[in-house]
């Protein structure tokens, strides 16, 4: 239970990751909700081959999502590092070259989407029944990109600039907009008005993020930028990390296909169900993702190790307790999904959730090592983290439907739904014991060698006097037993000191937290993060408006190689170097 502790524990790092955590899983559960609600309504009002059929575009919606966030993540990624290096210009500018690019890829999606129409909806053997239902669906989303790629650029910025709000706000605007339409279009035209709902639906999410942009909070600033290099790049680094997209725009197809030549066409209803509740398990993992990437890519930037370990261990036990309890609660109400797709036959239905109950158990071992995955990409181990990915949501599911199904026929005699929707589970446990039994013997999971964690120390308090006093004693114990000079020594304690009781001044009542980061490198760096109200400690000496000790801190680390200050969100941060 030691995975646990985290989650108890108030830091400046806890703080913050519930705060985006809280934010970021409402809006993706929003997005989910969204695309549950298409399915529900098509069930309810038209039947289960118009869920069917929408199921056979459910990769067209998935390859949107993979262009729209290889447009996105690497330039976000890149956002974070230079957030890092405390550069607010370079923020500015990739902020910048990715509405741009969004623009412009949008426009070329829609019209290779309007182009291959009859290529894509022909690529399926069915019937015309189902084709007809497939093109109809095909037709409300053909311009959806047009929007969404925006929206998940601003999205996935919004959130690295600390403003949740925005995405909270834009989440439901889309959603009220999105289940209003599906009802009323569905009504009057059909399948077709499922797809167009989705459309306005996003196009609703960019007109609330506008409004935002024009915030006075608000730091980004758009300007004409182009780099091509930068663009290649962004790209590089989005299609590391997104390439779980893309395996989930690829596992849909190959699942349809083998369920339609081994068990029939009446049986893809299983395969819509089952793919909705591993979309809904994905983007929750992705809200968590969301979550890590900011802070890890900025904490890596910063080389600093510490925050990289109490930020993962906090998502990875976060990861497991959210697996657990939504298998648990699909578990528990796995017989009332088949009927909100639609599904009436009893025989069918009993077979879809028994099926689901086979499938569900595995979902902890797929969060886990899709978090650890897009974790080696954030820290530049981007090989191996696309690796491990594609094997875990392509690669070990392929091979387990064929392995599962040999296995089957040659032990029980016959090869049934069930048993294929558990050897798809299987597959997530064996990545994930494949990771775990590789990286074992090479510095752990995280890769993180513990000689340089060794020069790295770490401390997380309350901004009260009584913690910032008792740190004092545990730093200069520390640095001590890690043989800094006595100069050197002197300094940190004093830095501490000096910022910790500020910091205890700014608080009065309303207590908030500190962390001492400090890299004993060849140069010396004091990173310094509260959750308090902003405050520029630096800029307020440098304006004459200082207190008597903001005067002595001035006074002190004018000499330093480097002090700055930043602020994201909620958080401050100095850096001070020497």
């Amino acid at each position: 239970m030691e995975i646990f502790k985290s989650l108890g524990e108030k830091t400046v790092i806890s703080t913050r990751f519930w705060m985006v955590f809280v934010a970021s899983v409402f809006s993706i559960a929003m997005s989910y909700v969204l695309m549950l609600t298409d399915n529900v309504v098509a069930g309810q009002f038209i039947g289960d081959d118009a869920v069917a059929a929408m199921t056979l575009m459910f990769p067209i919606i998935t390859l949107t999502l993979f262009v729209a966030y290889l447009i996105s993540d690497g330039l976000v990624m890149m956002v974070s590092y230079a957030r890092g290096k405390n550069d607010r210009e370079e923020i500015n500018r990739l902020f910048s070259l990715g509405i741009i690019l969004a623009v412009g890829c949008s426009l070329i999606f829609v019209s290779s989407l309007y182009f291959l129409r009859e290529e894509i909806l022909n690529f399926w053997d069915t019937s015309e029944h189902l084709k007809f239902f497939a093109s109809e669906y095909y037709s409300g989303i053909i311009f959806c990109s047009l929007f969404q790629f925006v929206s998940i650029f601003n999205y996935t910025i919004f959130f690295s600039e600390g403003m949740e709000r925005a995405c909270v706000v834009g989440a439901v605007a889309s959603f009220v907009v999105n289940v209003v339409l599906d009802i009323v279009l569905c009504y009057f035209i059909g399948v077709r008005g499922i797809g167009l709902a989705t459309t306005f639906g996003n196009l609703t999410s960019v007109v609330v993020q506008i409004y935002f942009f024009a915030d006075a909070e608000n730091q980004l600033r758009f300007k004409w930028y182009w780099n091509l290099k930068k663009v290649w790049r962004g790209i590089v680094l989005s299609f590391y990390h997104t390439i779980d997209t893309l395996c989930i725009s690829i596992l849909p197809l190959v699942i349809s296909t083998y369920v339609l030549q081994h068990f029939g066409e009446e049986k893809l209803i299983i395969v819509t169900v089952a793919l909705n509740l591993l979309t809904m398990v994905l983007a929750i993992y992705t809200g968590l993702i969301d979550c890590l990437q900011p802070m890890v890519c900025q904490y890596h930037a910063e080389k600093n190790l510490h925050s990289v370990i109490k930020t993962m261990r906090l998502g990875m036990a976060v990861t497991v307790a959210l697996s657990l309890a939504m298998s648990l609660a699909g578990m528990i109400f796995a017989d009332f999904l088949p009927s909100m797709f639609g599904v009436k036959d009893a025989q069918l239905a009993d077979e879809t959730s028994v099926a689901m109950r086979y499938f569900l158990p595995f979902m902890v071992f797929l969060g886990c090592t899709q978090s650890l995955g897009n974790y080696y990409i954030y820290v530049e181990r981007m090989n191996y983290g696309a690796i491990l990915k594609t094997c875990l949501l392509l690669i070990f599911p392929i091979a387990s439907m064929f392995l599962g199904e040999q296995i089957a026929l040659n032990v029980l005699g016959n090869f049934s739904m069930n048993a294929f929707w558990f050897s798809v589970g299987t597959s997530f446990f064996a990545a994930f014991a494949v990771n775990y039994f590789y990286l074992r013997t090479r510095n752990g999971v995280l890769r993180i060698a513990p000689e340089n964690l060794s020069r790295q120390l770490s401390y997380d308090v309350n901004a009260t006097t009584e913690e910032v006093t008792a740190l004092l004693r545990r730093v200069d114990d520390d640095l001590k037993l890690h043989e800094v000079d006595d100069r050197t020594r002197n300094k940190i304690v004093l830095c501490v000191e000096e910022f910790g009781m500020h910091a205890v001044e700014r608080a009065g009542e309303k207590i908030f937290q500190l962390e001492f980061s400090i890299l004993l490198d060849e140069k010396v760096t004091v990173i310094i993060r509260d959750n308090g109200e902003k405050y520029d400690i630096i800029q307020t000496a440098q304006e004459k408006k200082f207190s008597f000790r903001e005067f002595f801190i001035d006074s002190v680390t004018a000499s330093f190689v480097q002090r700055s200050y930043t602020v994201s969100g909620d958080e401050n941060k100095i850096v001070l170097s020497f």
